[in-house]
Formats: structure tokens, sequence, C-alpha cells
């Protein structure tokens, strides 16, 4: 057994296939096959179950996992300790919401890098289980959760169990946020059933329908996809946490009240022992301090 061997179980458990495993690890299929095998036959039972719709961890396989993916993140660990030998390696793992700005302040990191340093980042958009999951993994070092307050408990029994820290920026009452050419840009505070006469740009189908009658929804994929169909569609609105005002209003957005919209928790979470690197500090700090800001009403 060695870290490699390690590398393809991780790999064949998140996608729940060996196939889809083997393409992503650039490899082919058999020789994937050949290797967990070897793997489960090296620690005398099965780490995987093979079903008709792919593979599954075994109650042992899942605990061998557990201890794979940390000797995966022990090791990366070391291997950073040695450097690079054409400098410090700017590195950003960053799961976020998939509306709101975050994804666009995010980008404005980007403008720190330098160019001829090398570079580890990923970037994703996701549902705040798909996030936790992924920070739960190492794949991922920092992310921003937002879920409704009614589910707060079951998270953080899922966040102690995964030993992550999870930090509350913020609770907040979600507000609409639409073109200013929106029929309803003018108003001083709107209401469910104002909003129910126009399309909701929603991050996904599970996103909670607030009010009666049928939804009239346009998923989007991610923010910037979201922010487009806005800017794209002056009659279309979406859900936010509360924004900055003079952010919304850069790009043509404006944000009004309204009763209903429930009230959500954003979180901050990462691994509980790992430390963030310089780039990650950056967006830590900014998160906290926006954070805040929004909490004490300035974002409102």
């Amino acid at each position: 057994m060695n870290t490699l061997h390690l590398t393809y179980a991780v790999e064949v458990e998140r996608c729940g296939s060996i196939t889809q495993a083997a393409e992503n690890l650039y490899m082919a299929q058999p020789n994937l096959s050949k290797a967990i095998k070897e793997l489960e036959e090296s620690m005398g039972f099965s780490i995987f179950a093979r079903t008709s719709r792919g593979v599954v961890p075994t109650d042992r396989g899942r605990e061998f996992l557990v201890y794979a993916r940390a000797i995966l993140a022990q090791v990366k660990k070391m291997e950073e300790l040695s450097g690079h030998p054409g400098g410090p390696v700017q590195r950003l793992r960053l799961i976020l919401p998939r509306s709101g700005l975050l994804s666009l302040r995010a980008a404005e990191l980007l403008g720190e890098l330098d160019p001829g340093l090398p570079m580890d980042i990923h970037l994703r958009e996701a549902g705040a289980a798909q996030a936790a999951n992924a920070i739960a993994e190492g794949q991922y070092h920092l992310g921003i959760l937002r879920y409704p307050t009614s589910q707060a408990a079951a998270f953080a029994e899922r966040f102690r169990a995964a030993r992550l820290s999870a930090r509350t920026l913020r609770e907040y009452d979600a507000q609409p946020v639409f073109s200013i050419q929106h029929p309803l840009a003018d108003a001083p505070s709107v209401s469910l059933r104002e909003l129910a006469a126009y399309p909701e740009a929603a991050p996904s189908e599970d996103a909670p329908h607030r009010g009666d009658g049928p939804a009239r929804r346009i998923l989007t994929s991610s923010a910037p996809q979201q922010i487009s169909v806005l800017q794209s569609l002056p009659t279309a609105y979406a859900w936010y946490a509360p924004e900055d005002r003079d952010a919304l209003a850069r790009l043509g957005l404006t944000q009004r009240p309204c009763a209903g919209g429930g009230r959500w928790r954003e979180t901050l979470l990462r691994p509980a022992d790992a430390q963030p690197s310089p780039l990650e500090k950056r967006f830590l700090a900014l998160a906290e301090a926006r954070g805040a800001e929004t909490q004490s009403g300035a974002g409102a």
C-alpha cells in the first residue's frame, strides 16, 4: 500500500464509480480496478461494495477512508514544507454559495496574485451540504455556507462529526434583489404577493419556494449567471443575503426588504487543524469584516 493507492480509493469514493474515477485520474478502468483490489487484499477486507449503480464504501471501508483522507492531507502539508523552486505557492481553495456577490469578491483577490509565482487556485460554488462534504474530504480549505436557521442544529452536528471549525458570520432575513429597472425597484418594501408576478432567478431546484401559487423560476448554476439574468431580464428577481448597496448599484441592481424571505445563517467553515494560506487568510479577514458590517445593518 502506498499513498497512490490511497488517492485512488478516495477518488473512487468521491465519484461512486470506478469508471468515472479512472477517467478523472487519467488511467484505464481495468488498471484502477486492479489497484483497488490489491489495496483491499493488502488490508484484508473489502473497502467498497459493488452495486448495480456503482460502488459504495463498506462499514470498514468508510472508516478506512477517513484515515486515508487524513494521511493524504498530512502528506500534502509535508510536501508544502519544501516550498517550490520558483517561490512560494499562491494557494486558495475556496467554496462559496451559488447566489450573492461573494464570488465576485473572491475573484477580486486574484488581483493580488503574482503571475510569476506558482498558483494553486480552486474556486467553486455549491449548496451547503455539498460544501460541507468537500471541506470535510480535504478538497477545499475554506468555505462559506448558507442554510436556513431551522437546519442549524443538524449542520452543527455535521460539522462536529467531521471535525470542522465553524464560525457564524451572521444571521439574516433574505431579501429580494432585482434590476434598478424592475417595476418594484422604487418601492420602499415589497411583498411576496407582489413578487409572485415576476420570475425568480433561483440557484437550484432545492431552493425554497416562498409564497402561494406555482413557482416561476429560472434556474442558475452560479452566482455570476444569476447576476447576468437579473441584468438581462429586468423583471426577474433573486433572494440574497443583505448586500452592500454601492456594490449592487455598480451592477445595476438594488435590494428591498420583504417579509417572508426566511431566516438564514451564514457560516465560515474550515478544517479545525488546517493552517490557511496567506491568500485564504486575506479572504477570512474580508468575510469576517463583511459579516460584522452587514450584521450591524451597514449592508441592509
